[in-house]
């Protein structure tokens, strides 16, 4: 697959489990966050632009782009390539930066949130490396 189609699956991917996320956090939640979103205006809805265009950049072009250039390096090839590098930026990523909001945030909105993040990267990232090879 190649040219702008192979933007698309991890992209809308990525979407659909940012969203699920945004959801599963708003309804398990409980009654503090649901006074937050009325205090200030926002529903879970409310931050779909700023869904979209980062996991544009970041759950599909960049990668498509590291792929496409790098992977001929890996040992991997397909998908496991594309969760190699997702695992990576999860674990790299992800995982320091919620743990160190957990205090702020509570342990099981902290665990709900790296479990969304490791379905969210990793998959989008298996998918790119599928596409990609």
């Amino acid at each position: 697959m190649s040219g702008l189609w192979i933007v698309f699956p991890p992209w809308i991917f990525a979407v659909i489990i940012s969203f699920i996320g945004q959801w599963g956090r708003f309804r398990f939640a409980g009654s503090s966050m649901a006074s937050e979103s009325v205090s200030g205006g926002r529903s879970w809805l409310s931050d779909w632009s700023t869904i979209l265009i980062t996991n544009l950049v970041f759950l599909s072009l960049v990668p498509i782009s590291l792929l496409s250039v790098i992977g001929v390096l890996l040992p991997f090839s397909g998908a496991r390539a594309g969760l190699s590098l997702g695992l990576l930026a999860f674990v790299f990523g992800s995982v320091p930066a919620r743990l160190f909001d957990a205090t702020e945030t509570g342990w099981d909105r902290a665990l709900w949130m790296i479990l969304i993040d490791l379905l969210r990267v990793g998959g989008a990232m298996a998918i790119v490396g599928y596409l990609v090879t």
